[in-house]
């Protein structure tokens, strides 16, 4: 079996409607498949669903699962930013929402001098003025700040998953603002593993960077998947797909890197909940 948890369509930032991401996963071989669009946030964020939309969304994937019965599972999830104060797996409209599961990820830390929260993943130049603005122009109090939101988030309202853990090394190219060797990095990243192991959250391998070429390793960075693993910290495979063509990209490489630290198992969701499978072997 080979799943795919995490996804995007036209209803947040993906491209193509939720039936074109279906047929393409029928056709790539994948046996089940959620749709976890950004769930609406309650601030002018980009990217996200509108508030508006999210019952059409409820109502489009269950068509697509009505139709597609017995050819694909297909299961209904959102990507939920923790933003404290603001909303969290256990807001109101996340709870309403009727999910099979939630995937939960920090995007946002804290706001700029304007109130505008402020995303990590923005490009150059808003990702330099957000860290000297913020926290001074010290990127290592930036990164420390991320990773203790996510500590926050998992243990004041843990999801299901956690997303691409180390997203925010995304504009770190070349190391141009920390380097991953550093003590304190591998600090925080340690701290942040013994939280989500402590909350018993999913640790989401994903390959977003891989066939995108934005690195050549997954979100989180392999060392850190190694250091979960040897945590017991459960382990799953999503590509984070933003178009149909990107539902199975860098699973051969993420699954074939899984295989040589040891791993034996990869998380996945059916009508019982999650459950562990045998590491697929993927072409």
């Amino acid at each position: 079996m080979t799943t795919n948890h995490h996804a995007h369509t036209r209803f947040s930032d993906g491209i193509g409607e939720p039936l074109d991401y279906v047929r393409e996963a029928v056709q790539q071989g994948v046996s089940a498949y959620t749709f976890s669009d950004h769930a609406p946030i309650p601030l002018a964020a980009a990217g996200c669903m509108l508030m508006e939309d999210l019952a059409d969304y409820s109502s489009v994937i269950a068509g697509l699962q009505r139709e597609y019965a017995g050819r694909i599972q297909l299961y209904k999830s959102l990507e939920v930013d923790y933003i404290p104060g603001v909303m969290n797996v256990n807001s109101p409209h996340i709870r309403a929402a009727g999910l099979d599961f939630t995937v939960g990820a920090v995007h946002y830390v804290d706001y700029l001098p304007d109130g505008t929260p402020w995303s990590f993943q923005r490009p150059e130049p808003v990702f330099a003025e957000g860290i000297r603005t913020i926290f001074g122009g010290d990127a290592r109090r930036m990164v420390e700040r991320y990773y203790g939101l996510v500590r926050e988030m998992v243990a004041t309202h843990p999801p299901d998953i956690v997303a691409h853990l180390d997203r925010i090394k995304k504009r770190n190219v070349g190391e141009a603002y920390w380097s991953e060797r550093e003590p304190w990095y591998e600090r925080a990243v340690e701290e942040t593993l013994e939280a989500i192991q402590g909350a018993g959250c999913i640790l989401e391998v994903n390959t977003r960077g891989l066939y995108l070429g934005e690195w050549e390793d997954t979100y989180p960075s392999g060392w850190i998947v190694e250091r979960a693993l040897r945590r017991g910290i459960r382990l799953q495979v999503n590509s984070d797909a933003h178009r149909p063509e990107h539902i199975t990209g860098g699973f051969a490489k993420t699954y074939a890197a899984l295989q040589q630290i040891g791993a034996g198992e990869v998380w996945i969701y059916g009508s019982h909940g999650f459950r562990p499978i045998p590491l697929p072997e993927w072409d």
